[in-house]
């Protein structure tokens, strides 16, 4: 994988940003604590890098065909909870989305995506998404953020391996891109998502 990672950061996604012409596509920015990372509507997002870390990245896409870019979040919503299901699989957690660019378990956020394309004019230039998973939170991190919230940590009792947790969701986004960018959201999760303001 080809992963830039930084040990703290205001933002992955502000700084991928600003070196947006100098990145290839489908480079990944990755922070282990962000200063200044935030989802919708500007709502900051709770970061640290204790009892084994979270997710925290930034993949940036220069993709030619765009037809499908208004779906980016929604895909990348139904990647994230795919992992996480496959993480928790002996657990049986059933992710769910909410419209729309939430994972929720049992009512509680545990992920956040958040899609950003960039023009120079009306010259599209590429697409930032900003993807935000707790792995490792635990009572008195979820204490702190506004909103009820969770982590793989909390579900299951037990630690995520940081690193092989980011390779499979790098991996399972990739395995279906193509596909995605060609057709749209994968059959089974389209009507869903398009449709449903809130869990599926």
């Amino acid at each position: 994988m080809d992963i830039l990672n930084f040990k703290e950061i205001d933002s992955t996604s502000v700084w991928a940003r600003k070196n947006l012409k100098d990145l290839e596509d489908f480079k990944v920015i990755s922070a282990d604590v962000q200063t200044m990372g935030h989802g919708q509507f500007e709502r900051k997002w709770y970061s640290t890098s204790e009892n084994g870390g979270n997710i925290y990245i930034s993949i940036v896409l220069k993709p030619e065909n765009i037809e499908h870019l208004n779906e980016l979040t929604r895909y990348t919503s139904y990647i994230g909870a795919k992992t996480i299901e496959e993480y928790t699989r002996e657990c049986n957690i059933k992710p769910k989305f909410k419209f729309p660019n939430d994972i929720l378990i049992d009512g509680k956020k545990i992920a956040g995506i958040l899609a950003e394309s960039v023009f120079i004019g009306s010259e599209f230039k590429g697409v930032i998404v900003g993807i935000g998973i707790n792995l490792n939170l635990n009572e008195e991190d979820v204490a702190q953020i506004d909103i009820p919230a969770t982590s793989i940590f909390l579900e299951t009792g037990k630690n995520v391996d940081k690193d092989s947790f980011l390779e499979k969701l790098i991996s399972n986004f990739k395995k279906e891109y193509d596909d995605f960018l060609e057709n749209g959201l994968p059959e089974g999760v389209s009507e869903d998502l398009k449709t449903k303001p809130a869990g599926v």
